[in-house]
């Protein structure tokens, strides 16, 4: 009988390694429109001549590594397990509301038992204070007075790019009705998040990671319903720099594209043809956007060489609400980035359209380049 299937029934899954290249058993299941685990080999050719006008003698197999892009659409959960291999700094965050009174509230404000305001956040009309420990309590610090009421059930994650060149890594499998693979030493090499107006908010992923090896244990995966993203709940905002953007109003969009790039390389060791270890290069942040031309304000930020931050946000009013009012939600922030380029649409029968294209720089001020807060009912660490 054929074991002939369909690509539908094949499934991705991973988990982080505990310590890198030491194989973990998968625990999430990433749905996808494409992507298969696949090895990539490397060969050196022998073109001795032997009379003949044949080119090639001899050929060895030098390199074997794996290599995968996983590509589809953006869910309130899984979604921080890929934010996680392309940044590898993460903070579980407590979200509470208060009143602050004799001082305004800012990054990095440290209250009575070192709780630390990680992040500010407007959603409505309320103002939403995130910090890296539980605080449910009335303190004072100097000047400082705050009672503090924590807003149960949100569950916040904050992702931003770890200062390393050995980022934490994953296994990752893939199974399907003829074979369960897997491969260890998983590293993101670039991770783009895109929308266009009515579609999915999607993401792009690409893996690189050591030899693929036959996996020999049943594996029984179950997928988890999550809350998906579309256009229709995004946007994206522009402000002077990151504590303004909560008060920004957003641009009408046509398509957006945010790509990290992390500039992989392999050591390969004598004795094997197998990778040895993979290290992030050079940390870049690619963006482009195309908007309706309904004023110069964008096309001035390029001419005047402005510095701006940038907010790209979705938010998921059809899910059950975490919280009143608080939605699962996804917050990408770039403190700074520099606009380069700007072009507008010459269609004689079509409404005027402009596209920029910008680069990612470090801000030294807010001491990072880029953050993801996501809000969602996952009350374990990532």
């Amino acid at each position: 009988m054929s074991n002939a299937y369909i690509g539908r029934r094949s499934a991705i899954w991973l988990w982080k390694e505990t310590t890198a290249w030491t194989k973990v058993s998968p625990q999430v299941r990433i749905p996808k429109e494409s992507g298969t685990l696949s090895p990539s080999f490397e060969t050196a050719q022998d073109t001795s001549w032997y009379g003949v006008i044949d080119e090639v003698f001899d050929t060895f197999t030098t390199k074997n590594f794996s290599n995968i892009t996983l590509t589809w659409i953006v869910r309130d959960d899984f979604i921080g397990y890929l934010l996680l291999g392309a940044l590898w700094k993460y903070t579980k965050l407590y979200c509470v509301t208060w009143t602050p009174s004799g001082w305004t509230p800012a990054r990095w404000d440290i209250t009575t038992g070192w709780a630390e305001l990680k992040k500010i956040l407007v959603i409505g009309s309320t103002t939403y204070y995130f910090f890296d420990k539980a605080t449910s309590w009335s303190t004072t610090n100097g000047t400082w007075t705050m009672t503090a009421t924590a807003v149960s059930w949100v569950y916040a994650h904050l992702f931003e790019r770890l200062n390393s060149n050995n980022h934490p890594t994953f296994s990752m499998y893939d199974d399907d009705p003829v074979s369960s693979s897997y491969a260890t030493y998983m590293m993101i090499n670039s991770f783009e998040l895109s929308c266009e107006v009515a579609d999915y908010v999607k993401f792009s992923a690409e893996f690189q990671w050591k030899q693929m090896q036959d996996n020999n244990t049943t594996l029984n995966p179950a997928y988890a319903d999550e809350n998906p993203f579309t256009a229709s709940m995004a946007g994206v905002l522009f402000a002077n720099d990151e504590s303004w953007l909560n008060t920004a109003t957003a641009v009408c969009m046509q398509n957006f594209r945010l790509t990290i790039n992390k500039n992989l390389t392999d050591i390969q060791c004598f004795w094997s043809t197998d990778v040895s270890s993979l290290h992030n290069q050079q940390f870049t942040l690619e963006w482009d956007f195309e908007a309706l031309f309904e004023d110069t304000t964008l096309r001035d930020y390029v001419i005047n060489s402005d510095k701006k931050a940038l907010r790209f946000f979705a938010e998921n009013k059809q899910a059950t609400a975490l919280a009143t009012w608080i939605y699962p939600s996804i917050y990408v922030d770039c403190m700074k980035v520099w606009l380069t380029e700007w072009t507008k649409s010459d269609d004689n029968n079509g409404i005027v359209k402009q596209t920029l294209w910008f680069s990612w720089q470090y801000d030294n001020a807010s001491g990072t380049s880029i953050e993801v807060l996501l809000l969602n009912g996952n009350s374990t660490w990532y």
